[in-house]
């Protein structure tokens, strides 16, 4: 972990309510593991902002350059669309938690994410492609204009299903995974984006006997389990029963979805 006053190559509208921040920052893109995160520090205010915490959307090639893809919901990240500009800097600090973790002998994998949750997922098919593992993609999201990554996973050609509140149909994402996992069998499923998904995912993986993984989406001020304002309840065994509490930044933000998953939801 260390704390780096990155050069900004670029800060623009992605899509939607989403912004694409790119910064030089070798020595967090070296090491930086899928599913891993940064905190930025917000500038260019009198406000005492905490940190925020972000996904890493993607690693340049040469592990010099992160991207950061950000929804703009309110006064923080409204201010960093235009406190954080081109050539400027922008202070960092990760890279952060416990990334996700791919089978040794995978060969297809699925990966379900909504909302910003999307975000977390890019990383992980860059990964998955340079082991030549097949990803299958399952977004969702309010309105077409907020489905983040869809170039990236074209980028490889690998097959996405997508889905929108605003479709007419009443069919979900995780419908069109159920169906295929009836058809085609999976080394490991993914998700980031809501309760509902982690729990059709984690039934899912359960049918096949094989892991899953979720990305939990939690507010994080300091990043590294020194403050405990991200504690959650995990189950200790897959069998449930006893629980602890857990920082989602020290012991996530990745973590398997048994551990997460209330069995009586």
């Amino acid at each position: 972990m260390e704390q780096v006053f990155a050069s900004v190559v670029f800060n623009r509208h992605l899509t939607g309510d989403y912004w694409l921040l790119e910064a030089e920052a070798p020595a967090l893109a070296a090491s930086l593991l899928p599913g891993q995160f940064v905190n930025v520090r917000i500038e260019g205010s009198a406000a005492p902002y905490l940190r925020r915490p972000f996904s890493v959307y993607r690693v340049s090639r040469d592990r010099r350059r992160l991207q950061i893809a950000y929804k703009v919901m309110g006064e923080g990240t409204g201010l960093m669309t235009s406190s954080i500009r081109e050539n400027g800097r922008c202070d960092l600090i990760g890279p952060l938690g416990h990334g996700f973790s791919l089978p040794a002998n995978a060969k297809r994998i699925a990966v379900v994410g909504r909302g910003i949750g999307i975000a977390a997922l890019p990383t992980l098919a860059d990964e998955a492609a340079s082991r030549g593992i097949e990803v299958h993609a399952f977004l969702s999201a309010r309105t077409r204009p907020n489905l983040v990554a869809l170039d990236i996973f074209a980028e490889y050609a690998f097959p996405v299903v997508t889905h929108t509140d605003e479709a007419r149909a009443n069919a979900l994402v995780t419908d069109a995974l159920a169906a295929l996992a009836q058809k085609v069998r999976f080394d490991a499923f993914y998700v980031c984006g809501s309760n509902r998904l982690a729990r059709a995912v984690h039934a899912l993986a359960q049918k096949q006997n094989v892991p899953a993984e979720i990305a939990m989406e939690q507010h994080m001020a300091c990043g590294f389990g020194d403050c405990h304002g991200c504690v959650i309840a995990v189950n200790l065994r897959p069998s449930r029963g006893e629980k602890a509490f857990k920082e989602v930044c020290h012991y996530g933000p990745v973590f398997q979805t048994w551990e997460v998953v209330d069995a009586s939801a």
